[in-house]
C-alpha cells in the first residue's frame, strides 16, 4: 500500500498541473465552439434578413410602378369615355335640332289653322251676340208667362189641398169598409168550411153505412165510391179523373223561385215551398182565388221538398241548409229540426205514420228519423246523391243522380238496397200511385217511365220525348188518382199530360213563362197545381 502511494506521488503529482491546464483548454474549446455556432446562426439569420429585405424592396418598387401604370391607364380610359360621351351628346343634339325643326314646322301649320279657327269663332261670337239679344227678349216674355203660371199653380195647390183632405176622408171610410169586408169574408169562409165539414161528415157517414151494409151482404163497395189508396183518404171521394183545360187561378205565390208544390191527402188545401225559405199553405176560395192560410218560417235556405202527414195537420220540409223541419199547420209552429246530413236535403217524406220521417240528401245518404226521440234511427248509404224519394209502408224508394232507382226495406238493418232499377238519365222525381203498384220515374233524358212494382219494376209505359224537356234536377211529376195519366212540367213552361196506357199526349197547358219546377194532381182528380221558377203558381181546372 505504501508502495502504491509512493508510486502515485512519483508518477501522478508531476502531471497534475498539466492535467488541469488540459481540462481548462478543453473547456475553452467547448465554449468557443458554442460561441462559433451561435455566431454562425446569427450570421445565417442576418443573411436571410438581408435577402428578405432586398426582395421586399424590389417588390415594393414593382408594385409602385404597377400602380402608376394602372393609374395612367384609368386616366386614359376616363378620357376615352368622356370623348365617347361628347360624341354621343353631339349626335343627340343634332337629332334634337332636326326634331325641333320638324316640330317648328308643325307648330307653324297649327298656328295657321288656329288663326283661321279664331277668325271663324270671332264671326260666331258676333252671331251669338245677336242671338243673345233675341234670347233676352224671349226671356222677358217667358218671365211674364211664368208669373202667370205661378199664380195658376197657387190656385191649383189650394184645390189640391182640398182634394187631399177629401181623399183622406175617403181612405178612412175605405179602411172601415175593407175591415168590414174582411170580417164578412172570414164569416163566409167559416160558413163554407162548416158546410164542407158537414158534407165530409155526411160522406163519411154514408160510406160507413155502405161499408156496414157491404159487410152484412158480403158485397164490395163500387169503385166510384171506394176510398183511394188506403192512406187515410176517407175525406176524398174519387169519382173519376177530369183532364184540366184552362188556368182557373194564377197568382204570384213567393218572393223567389218556387221549388215544390203538394196537395194534402184530403185535397182541402195545397202547399208551396220556395227559395225565399218559406212554406205557404193555400186554400181555394169559391174556385176563383187562392187565399193564404198560413206561412211557415224557420228554414235558413231554400225549401226543396214538402210532404203532409195523412191527417193533414203536420207538414214536412226539406231544406238546402242540410236540415229537415216539421211544422204543425194550425198554429204555424216549428216542432222539430232534424240535422245530421252533410249536404242539401232534396226530399223528405213521412214513413208510414206521423212519428217517422225519411230524408234523402246530396251527401249520398238516406236517414230515417224518429220524431218522438228526435234522433236518426237508421242511415242508408246509397252511394249517389238522392234527388227524390217516396215511401210505401216499410219500403223506401229513392231516385239518384247515378240514374238508378233503389228500393230499401226499412225493417232490415242492412245498408244494401233490396233491388235497383236503371233508367236513361239521372232521376229528378218519383211518384207512387195510390194503390202502391205503379211508380212514375222522371229522368233528365226527358222521359218518364212507369214501373210496375208488382212485376219487379217492369216498365209498363214510357212518355215524354219530343217536345218535352226536363228543366231542372228537382222537376217533380205526379200521377193522377186513377194512375191512368201522368203530368209533368217542362223547361219551356208547359204543363204536359199523357195517357199512360196509350203513351199519347192528353194536351199541354200553357200559362207559365219559365221552367215549371213541380206539378201535383188533386186527390179528387179534378185539379192540377203547378209552380215555376218565376214565382208563379197556377191552379188548372
Amino acid at each position: 500500500m505504501e508502495k502504491l502511494k509512493k508510486r502515485n506521488r512519483r508518477e501522478v503529482l508531476p502531471f497534475t498541473d498539466l492535467f488541469e491546464m488540459h481540462n481548462k483548454i478543453l473547456e475553452q474549446n467547448v465554449n468557443l465552439k458554442t460561441e462559433n455556432s451561435s455566431l454562425n446562426f446569427i450570421t445565417e439569420k442576418l443573411k436571410e434578413e438581408n435577402l428578405h429585405l432586398k426582395s421586399k424592396t424590389t417588390s415594393e418598387n414593382v408594385m409602385q410602378n404597377n400602380e402608376n401604370f394602372l393609374e395612367l391607364q384609368k386616366k386614359l380610359f376616363n378620357v376615352q369615355e368622356e370623348l365617347t360621351e361628347l360624341h354621343r351628346r353631339k349626335g343627340e343634339n343634332a337629332q334634337q335640332v332636326i326634331d325641333l325643326s320638324a316640330a317648328l314646322k308643325v307648330s307653324d301649320k297649327d298656328l295657321v289653322v288656329k288663326q283661321s279657327r279664331i277668325d271663324s269663332l270671332e264671326a260666331e261670337i258676333i252671331s251669338l251676340k245677336d242671338d243673345l239679344k233675341t234670347t233676352e227678349t224671349q226671356m222677358a216674355e217667358l218671365e211674364s208667362t211664368n208669373q202667370l203660371l205661378k199664380d195658376e199653380y197657387q190656385a191649383l195647390q189650394l184645390a189640391l189641398n182640398s182634394a187631399e183632405t177629401k181623399l183622406r176622408t175617403i181612405q178612412r171610410e175605405n179602411e172601415t169598409m175593407v175591415t168590414q169586408l174582411m170580417s164578412l169574408k172570414a164569416q163566409d169562409a167559416e160558413r163554407m168550411n162548416f158546410e164542407n165539414d158537414q158534407f165530409i161528415q155526411k160522406q163519411q157517414q154514408l160510406m160507413q153505412i155502405e161499408l156496414a151494409e157491404a159487410a152484412k151482404e158480403q158485397k164490395s163497395i163500387s169503385p166510384e165510391k171506394q176510398v183511394m189508396g188506403g192512406l187515410a183518404m176517407e175525406q176524398v171521394v174519387f169519382t173519376g179523373v177530369t183532364i184540366p183545360t184552362k188556368a182557373q187561378i194564377r197568382f204570384e205565390a213567393h218572393d223567389g223561385e218556387i221549388m215544390s208544390a203538394r196537395w194534402d191527402y184530403a185535397g182541402r188545401y195545397f202547399a208551396t215551398a220556395g227559395a225565399d225559405r218559406k212554406i205557404k199553405i193555400w186554400e181555394i176560395s169559391k174556385g176563383i182565388s187562392a187565399e193564404l192560410k198560413s206561412t211557415l218560417t224557420g228554414s235558413n235556405a231554400a225549401v226543396m221538398g214538402i210532404d203532409f202527414d195523412t191527417s193533414g195537420t203536420i207538414i214536412l220540409g226539406s231544406s238546402n241548409d242540410f236540415a229537415t223541419r216539421v211544422w204543425t199547420i194550425d198554429d204555424c209552429r216549428l216542432r222539430h229540426t232534424l240535422t245530421g246530413h252533410s249536404g242539401k236535403v232534396l226530399s223528405a217524406k213521412f214513413l208510414g205514420d206521423a212519428t217517422r220521417v225519411v230524408s234523402g240528401s246530396h251527401d249520398r245518404t238516406l236517414k230515417v228519423w224518429d220524431l218522438r226521440s228526435k234522433a236518426c234511427i237508421c242511415t242508408k248509404f246509397a252511394g249517389s246523391s238522392c234527388n227524390d224519394l217516396v215511401t210505401s209502408d216499410q219500403v223506401i224508394i229513392s231516385g239518384h243522380f247515378d240514374k238508378k232507382v233503389r228500393l230499401w226495406d226499412n225493417r232490415s238493418s242492412s245498408s244494401e238496397p233490396m233491388s235497383e232499377m236503371v233508367v236513361g238519365g239521372k232521376v229528378s222525381s218519383l211518384d207512387l200511385s195510390r194503390d202502391l203498384n205503379l211508380l212514375a220515374v222522371c229522368s233528365r233524358d226527358d222521359k218518364i217511365q212507369i214501373l210496375d212494382l208488382r212485376k219487379g219494376g217492369g216498365v209498363v209505359g214510357t212518355v215524354g220525348g219530343e217536345g218535352f224537356h226536363v228543366g231542372c234536377d228537382w222537376s217533380r211529376v205526379s200521377l193522377s188518382p186513377s194512375a191512368e195519366e201522368v203530368v209533368a212540367g217542362g223547361g219551356e213552361g208547359g204543363v204536359h199530360i199523357w195517357n199512360i196506357a196509350s203513351g199519347t199526349s192528353e194536351g199541354v197547358l200553357r200559362g207559365h213563362s219559365s221552367t215549371v219546377a213541380a206539378v201535383c194532381w188533386h186527390p179528387g182528380g179534378g185539379n192540377i197545381v203547378s209552380v215555376d221558377k218565376s214565382k208563379t203558381c197556377v191552379v188548372w181546372g
